[in-house]
């Protein structure tokens, strides 16, 4: 009873927790369009086009995912986005920090396993 799964398009269907979510965790999309065609087999034929294609800059999903939890998250809550790498950590990093200024605290890149830059978070 403390977790409830819904379907549909980013926050859509949760619409009417406006506000009220404690947390947003996210591997959306963020590889840019243009390198699709050059992914690694176990990716490219495993998972849907849609759930890898960022967009030009592969950010597509990533401002809407930072716009949409300064509305979406309550007061406290917390984000984690995955990313494709440094480039796009420092840019949603700056992101939050200018465009939604006032929105978010303790925002900070995380690197993965390997080092590399790869997670953005903060409240």
């Amino acid at each position: 009873d403390k977790i409830t799964v819904k379907q549909g398009s980013w926050f859509d269907p949760l619409i009417h927790l406006r506000g009220r979510l404690s947390g947003i965790v996210s591997n959306p999309p963020y590889i840019p369009s243009a390198d699709m065609d050059g992914l690694q087999a176990e990716v490219s034929k495993h998972e849907p086009r849609m759930a890898l294609d960022g967009g030009e800059d592969g950010m597509d999903g990533l401002i809407r995912l930072c716009d949409g939890a300064s509305e979406m998250l309550k007061r406290g809550g917390f984000f984690a986005f995955e990313t494709n790498g440094e480039k796009q950590c420092n840019f949603v990093a700056d992101y939050v920090e200018t465009k939604r200024k006032g929105s978010f605290r303790g925002v900070r890149t995380v690197a993965d396993f390997a080092g590399i830059l790869r997670f953005v978070t903060g409240y």
